[in-house]
């Protein structure tokens, strides 16, 4: 972490300092934009931002996060125990994940080096901030399974008894730090392609780390820092 920090800092410091204003800039102080990610976790996830910029080399942001987990569920819940001959069977395991968070950060841009005069230009973008989850702790409905025998006049017999129990979450982080930095290709007067990495403290599961059954927690994913690469389109209006 403190590699790219320095590494960003010091990019920052080289493309200001060789950098020029291209003539087409926006003085827009409204964009908005969507940038789509994919994690280490692994995970997809999804963005729609409004961003706020008073001034030309600074602003600040504030985005819906929508997050969808791909890992393999024996990669993030164990295997629930039998408890008096009764099955629990967790019916989604993507329910221990978060699904949406709110984003908010503040934005530092390097003025543009040229590439096509009047048309073209491209800068670098460092937006440190915080993410905060919501609900902050998740609940997980777990499937209750019972075979149960019983004898009616003198014939026995058995049949299956299904149940739903819900377990909630306490106790979970409600805001979590982040780093972004981004590649900038600014287009005409309005557009921006953006390509960028974030590194952030964010559990996916931080929600469901505390739910036990049986006096073990059900996640057993690994609790590992968020590692994203995004690609973005704005629009200055």
């Amino acid at each position: 972490m403190k590699r790219l920090l320095l590494f960003i800092i010091g990019s920052l410091a080289m493309l200001t300092s060789y950098a020029i204003d291209i003539d087409y800039s926006n003085n827009s102080i409204l964009a908005a934009g969507i940038r789509l990610g994919s994690s280490l976790y692994p995970s997809f996830d999804a963005e729609i931002d409004l961003e706020y910029r008073p001034f030309r080399y600074i602003g600040a942001n504030v985005g819906l996060m929508l997050i969808m987990p791909i890992n393999r569920s024996e990669d993030v819940v164990k295997e629930l125990p039998v408890i008096d001959d009764v099955t629990k069977e967790l019916k989604n395991y993507k329910e221990t994940s978060y699904g949406t968070a709110v984003r908010a950060g503040i934005l530092f841009t390097t003025p543009a080096v040229m590439l096509s005069k009047g048309e073209m230009g491209l800068s670098l973008r460092f937006s440190p901030g915080i993410i905060m989850p919501f609900p902050t702790n998740k609940r997980v409905k777990v499937l209750n399974t019972e075979t149960i025998t019983d004898v009616y006049e003198g014939i026995e017999y058995s049949y299956t008894k299904k149940s739903d129990e819900y377990f909630d979450n306490s106790g979970a982080k409600f805001c979590y730090w982040y780093g972004r930095a981004e590649l900038v290709l600014e287009y005409e007067e309005n557009w921006e392609f953006t390509l960028g990495y974030t590194y952030s403290n964010f559990d996916l599961y931080g929600g469901s780390r505390n739910i036990e059954i049986n006096g073990a927690p059900i996640v057993v994913a690994d609790k590992k820092p968020l590692q994203n690469i995004i690609l973005g389109l704005t629009y200055k209006f």
